[in-house]
This record gives structure tokens, sequence and C-alpha cells, in this order.
């Protein structure tokens, strides 16, 4: 397993191009969701890749706060491809993700913006929900927060 932590303008064509598929594939393809994935936000983000055997695995992308959200840190675009769900990418690719804010955010709280399915699966990982749930692009959705402060006292 190869993990790596690149700034946007640091991709090179290869990793943009894996990136982007895996978006495509899963999000797009997979769940039927017609939606402005270039929305601008893409190289303002630190873009978290997990590849195995040179094929990407799993995908996130990370805001310090101030970007998508006031005074929070974000993850967004978390995907594993479909070939290597069910093991442990997924829990890798959210606990890298959340050290990564820790360490360079370490006061931020982290927020998410989940679907309603992974509730359960996100509130395991540290998450707790912080809204009612609503639709986007036809999928239920919901905001998670990861609270610095809660997670250590526990």
């Amino acid at each position: 397993m190869e993990k790596k932590f690149i700034a946007f303008e640091n991709l090179t064509p290869h990793q943009l191009y894996d990136l982007l598929k895996l978006r495509q594939d899963v999000f797009v393809i997979e769940q039927q969701c017609i939606y402005e994935d270039f929305d601008g936000y893409d190289d303002k983000s630190i873009h978290f890749l997990i590849y195995e055997e040179n094929e990407i695995a799993a995908y996130s992308r990370i805001f310090a706060p101030n970007i998508k959200y006031k005074d929070e840190s974000s993850i967004g675009r978390i995907i594993v491809a479909n070939q290597f769900r069910g093991g442990h990418h997924g829990k890798i690719l959210i606990q890298e993700s959340i050290n990564y804010c820790l360490n360079n955010f370490p006061d931020s709280i982290i927020r998410i913006e989940a679907q309603a399915k992974l509730t359960d699966y996100y509130s395991k990982l540290g998450f707790n929900p912080d809204s009612e749930i609503y639709e986007v692009d036809g999928i239920d959705h919901l905001q998670m927060i990861y609270e610095v402060k809660n997670q250590a006292a526990e």
C-alpha cells in the first residue's frame, strides 16, 4: 500500500487522471449522480491517494480551515474503489485524513458531508451528526463533525 498526500500543483498528470476517473466511476456512473465535480476546490485542497500495486484504491480531498467551512477543516470526496471495498481501505483513508487534519490544523473541528446511509460507519470513526438529513443530487446526506477536544477526552 502506498499513501500520498499531494497538493494540487504537485499532482502528476497520471495521479490527476486516476483521482478524476475514480470520482467519475463511483459518483457519476455507479451512483448515477450528475453533479459538478469540477467545483473550483481541487486547487485549494490536499489530495490523499492510496494505491495498491499501482492502482488507485481510495481517495479523499482535505481542506484547511476557512476554505470550505469557516474555522473548520474538512474532508470530502471520500471514496474507495469498488474492488477495494469491504476491507481496510476505507478505515485507513478516513483515519489518515483525520490525522492529517489533526497534525496540520490541530485546533480545528473536522467537518464532512456524509451520505446518510454511512452515518453509523462515520460515527464509529469519531464523527458525530451535526445536521438534519438533506438531499444532495438525489442522495440523502448530513453534516458530521469530528471535534478534537471531545476525541482527546475519550
